[in-house]
């Protein structure tokens, strides 16, 4: 199911939510510029110290490899992207920030690992985010946006402490938006195209019914371990945060409806 747009119109310009998509457009079209050929060093004697796997673990078990050859591009994601065994160990490894290592929290947020990843991203923020700031304001849209994205981070690291991989995307904070979306508006239609076969079709998709799938199949698929490139537990966190966040950050003249669907 390919989400294409909600029925319900926001009342005013979603300032926030645009702002936010077109950093990480421009933080994608930075990246592009970046060389996938390898030409710099990482130094993972740090990462060995602490039992953290940045590379190839074959490699990294040598004696006397004190080094690897990496591209400016990968090198950038282990710089901002939130590396579990760094969080974990309070720990910067090379390449190192100019900032203290929890703020790649943030940071990771704004890096996708390719085109497709971003245009999900920000097609999700899209439909969902504008009513979510309709119904919290800028200001508290924002904090509402950067806590679910790092408690959806958190889980993962949690879950994953010694991993090396880096952690990008924005989809932790996306799963919050989504579920702010579930809590307020369970019965608003989401537009959506579903592939039968070689044909297409457009479907209006009550949001209580996609939103809720989309959970369930991350839990599904968290607890089955298929996680693959995919950090299926940040969207799990990020998710329950939005749960527990919205009535707390929602304007007080708007009402949680989802209780109002299942009455």
């Amino acid at each position: 199911m390919i989400p294409i747009r909600d029925t319900r119109p926001s009342y005013r310009f979603s300032w926030v939510t645009v702002t936010l998509i077109s950093l990480n457009v421009l933080v994608f079209l930075f990246q592009l510029s970046l060389s996938t050929q390898p030409s710099l060093t990482l130094d993972i004697t740090p990462w060995k110290e602490h039992g953290v796997i940045p590379l190839d673990s074959t490699r990294l078990s040598e004696p006397g490899i004190s080094g690897v050859r990496i591209s400016p591009k990968r090198n950038y994601f282990f710089k901002y992207g939130a590396v579990p065994g760094e969080i974990a160990s309070f720990t910067d490894f090379p390449p190192l920030v100019p900032f203290p290592i929890l703020l790649t929290l943030i940071t990771s947020m704004f890096i996708h690992g390719g085109f497709f990843h971003l245009i999900g991203n920000m097609l999700f923020l899209w439909i969902f985010g504008d009513n979510v700031e309709d119904a919290m304001g800028p200001f508290r849209f924002t904090i509402f946006y950067f806590l679910a994205g790092v408690a959806g981070a958190s889980l993962q690291i949690v879950a994953n402490s010694g991993s090396g991989t880096p952690m990008i995307g924005a989809s932790g904070a996306i799963a919050g938006v989504m579920a702010a979306y579930l809590l307020l508006y369970p019965n608003s239609n989401i537009v959506t195209l579903i592939p039968i076969f070689f044909f297409f079709t457009f479907v209006q998709i009550p949001a209580v019914i996609m939103v809720g799938l989309w959970f369930l199949f991350e839990l599904i698929r968290a607890a089955g371990n298929q996680v693959g490139n995919v950090a299926r537990l940040a969207h799990v966190g990020g998710f329950i945060a939005g749960l527990l966040l919205t009535p707390y950050l929602k304007s007080s003249f708007v009402r949680i409806k989802l209780w109002d669907y299942f009455r």
